[in-house]
């Protein structure tokens, strides 16, 4: 059994116990006050039947939980000055001006801090509380499991399976107090937010309880072989099988929202809720696919007892379904997320006719979040619901990853183990969460010439196009929905790993060396799995038509080069070594007894993301509200000479035409190399027999080496087209310079 408790401030934003505690970085990065706390209890039996027959059952419980609360906690500030409606908890409306929507949490005071206001960029900080706060979340597993081991003859056969229930539990909403983005109202982003107009503003809350509780269980029987076929050679059989239950909600507050134009009447029909149209699983199928094969070999090459040929293949799967805040949860009829003109989102807000006063009015702070645009005393209808909606395919599967490798491990002379080998994997069925469904094809997909028959008259597509020629032909021009964003959460994302390893490993007591030299040739690419959570895969053209084969590329983890080297050497100076053996005390205790420990690592390049953030093409792509495109790539952006401020031939990337998708890869280039040395030297003293100690004198990048970061800013995921101060520059570095420790232990 073990326990953990613990309390702690968390600061992000400006002193905590000032009156300018409200302003943070971000919108989420305000001072937290956290309390995190684990539990878990084991227990297990052996029981020896025979000696070659043996089971182990054990069960257990592990929990682990965190609450945070932001700074303005249950102090009602956002009401307290005026924004009307922006603290929902009856706590801050104890007249009940809103009835029906308090209360959201009976044990959290939710919605009772200060609206999020985003002042235009420039270096200013937000101000009010953060988002996602109150926020609980944690999990809880039960488990148990058996195994019974068999002995008989060349053969150990186990059997057995293991049952886990998964919970977790969360309460959060993502802007609890609601928010406001100031800018693009007077032209001049500084006014807007002296005279409280706002260009964008947005209020979360939840319907019939803000706690929900996720549920998945996993059944997993298996059997293993390992059969010693000969004394040189063993073979491992093994197959067990991953049954993961769909997502369920504890009170059935989740809802499924199908991406399906052909629903009638829209959109009501395309949500799918327990007790309305479909049971707790929202439709989702129960994925029976797991199967789990493990196969592996170990052969003394001809009975050599100095090579050794291994071989292994296994398939894996991620049963976690757990993707943080995100699901299903977040769906109509239990939550809901209300936008505000005036630009592009519906609401009581029209955009305001400066300096016309009743527009000033009504679009600015002050006005707050009106009923039935900025919070609802119910749920709306999904058919006024302007809000993101959030979609997960039905037959959605567990992410699936194949493992396979081949080496031989060979012993050298001069005590030397040499391995070499190949190692890959390949991957299907990646959570992919975060991106809009609601999307349209390029406007080039659709191009019209005058009518030829009186040029007056509306004109008629061009015969000539061909739609096949254009990426990401063949939506619908115009979005199916009204809504302004439907999130995926989809099982489609794809990788691919193949590397070339090598590793030699020598020990030797008597001359007081370890050495340890790798090398890996490798290369990895994906399909561009963006997770939801602030991962970036670049610009990605999912869900369009024919993107996958546009979307496939080096990986951004992708390292075609890595060579790693430890070496730690026991210097022949001093008492009991080869130099220095009749050294006087005070000689042994400067001279003698020294360890010297240097590791190496050299790293090519990351790939580096090229995007356009003026998107042109029509297609209002959506990615962690990015809308990016990329560019039209017209020569090799390689340069024979890199510089700082030019990394790669910028010239190579040009904007893509109007209304179509540029044909760069998504990761066209490389970044600077990593070079790093760090060292190490070693003192022990031995001041009586029960007790010693060690001075350490420790160099990190030794050298001074500069460790650049890739091309742009470091506050962006990448290179960026319509930057061109930033574009194809390196403007920040990824390590420290060198950094020298000293440190004394005493060991008794």
């Amino acid at each position: 059994f073990s326990y953990d408790q613990a309390n702690s401030l968390v600061p992000g934003g400006s002193s905590p116990t000032g009156p300018t505690g409200f302003a943070e970085a971000t919108p989420f990065g305000s001072t937290q006050n956290r309390a995190n706390h684990g539990r878990n209890v084991a227990i297990s039996e052996t029981h020896i039947f025979s000696s070659n027959s043996i089971n182990q059952i054990s069960g257990g419980f592990n929990r682990i939980f965190n609450f945070i609360k932001s700074y303005g906690y249950g102090t009602c500030e956002g009401n307290r000055l005026g924004i009307v409606n922006a603290n929902l908890d009856a706590a801050c409306n104890p007249g009940g001006q809103i009835p029906g929507i308090m209360n959201q949490s009976s044990q959290f005071c939710v919605s009772c801090g200060l609206t999020s206001i985003q002042p235009p960029a420039g270096g200013y900080w937000s101000l009010g509380d953060r988002g996602f706060a109150p926020f609980t979340g944690g999990t809880n597993v039960f488990s148990i499991s058996d195994s019974f081991d068999m002995i008989r003859g060349k053969h150990d056969i186990r059997v057995g399976g293991s049952i886990r229930a998964m919970q977790m539990n969360v309460l959060t909403n993502s802007f609890q107090d609601g928010f406001f983005a100031i800018g693009q109202v007077t032209n001049d982003p500084m006014a807007d937010l002296l005279m409280g107009f706002y260009a964008f503003g947005e209020h979360d809350q939840t319907f019939k309880g803000a706690n929900t509780g996720r549920r998945w269980k996993l059944f997993r029987p298996f059997v293993q072989d390992d059969w010693r076929v000969t004394p040189n050679l063993t073979v491992n059989l093994g197959l067990a099988w991953a049954l993961v239950t769909p997502i369920t909600e504890a009170g059935n507050r989740q809802a499924n929202f199908l991406f399906n134009s052909a629903c009638t009447p829209q959109p009501n029909c395309n949500l799918l809720v327990p007790g309305v149209n479909t049971d707790g699983r929202v439709g989702v199928q129960f994925d029976k696919t797991g199967f789990e094969p493990r196969i592996g070999l170990s052969w003394k090459i001809l009975g050599s007892q100095s090579t050794v040929l291994r071989a292994g293949y296994a398939i894996y799967h991620d049963s976690s379904w757990n993707i943080g805040g995100q699901g299903l949860t977040n769906n109509l009829p239990f939550q809901g997320s209300s936008g505000l003109g005036p630009f592009g989102f519906p609401g009581s807000c029209p955009a305001p006719a400066f300096p016309t006063a009743p527009a000033v009015q009504t679009c600015a702070i002050a006005g707050g979040f009106p009923v039935g645009s900025g919070v609802f005393t119910t749920p709306p209808p999904l058919s006024a619901f302007f809000g993101t909606v959030q979609s997960q395919n039905l037959n959605f599967k567990q992410g699936r990853i194949q493992q396979f490798n081949l080496n031989i491990e060979h012993q050298l002379p001069g005590n030397i183990v040499l391995t070499a080998g190949y190692a890959g994997s390949r991957s299907s069925h990646i959570l992919v969460n975060g991106l809009n469904l609601n999307v349209q094809s390029p406007s080039a997909c659709f191009p019209t010439i005058p009518n030829p028959t009186d040029p007056n008259l509306p004109p008629i597509p061009n015969p000539v196009f061909d739609p096949n020629y254009h990426l990401g032909c063949g939506l619908a021009q115009s979005p199916p929905y009204q809504f302004n964003y439907v999130s995926n959460f989809t099982d489609t994302g794809a990788a691919r790993y193949d590397s070339l390893q090598v590793k030699a490993e020598t020990k030797s007591a008597r001359h007081g060396l370890y050495m340890l030299l790798g090398y890996t040739y490798s290369r990895t690419f994906d399909s561009g799995l963006p997770d939801g959570l602030g991962s970036n895969s670049g610009a990605t053209y999912w869900p369009l038509p024919g993107s996958n084969r546009a979307d496939w590329g080096v990986s951004g983890l992708n390292l075609n080069n890595q060579f790693t080297a430890s070496v730690l050497y026991d210097l022949p100076f001093g008492r009991g070594k080869q130099f220095g053996g009749d050294w006087s005390g005070p000689a042994n205790a400067i001279l003698g007894g020294w360890s010297v420990n240097v590791i190496e690592r050299i790293l090519s390049g990351f790939p580096v993301f090229v995007y356009d953030s003026v998107d042109n093409s029509g297609v209002h792509f959506q990615d962690n509200f990015a809308n990016w495109n990329r560019p039209d790539q017209i020569c090799d952006p390689k340069s024979s000479h890199p510089t700082l401020k030019q990394w790669f031939n910028t010239q190579c990337f040009v904007h893509a035409p109007p209304g179509q998708l540029g044909t760069a890869s998504r990761t066209p280039v490389y970044g600077p190399d990593f070079v790093n040395t760090d060292f190490s030297a070693i003192k022990n003293f031995r001041i009586r027999e029960s007790l010693s100690a060690q001075f350490r004198a420790e160099f990190f990048n030794l050298f001074n080496h500069p460790q650049f970061n890739t091309p742009g800013l470091s506050s962006t995921p990448g290179a960026d087209l319509s930057s061109p101060s930033t574009f194809g520059a390196v403007t920040s570095t990824v390590n420290n310079p060198r950094v020298i420790q000293f440190a004394l232990k005493l060991n008794f």
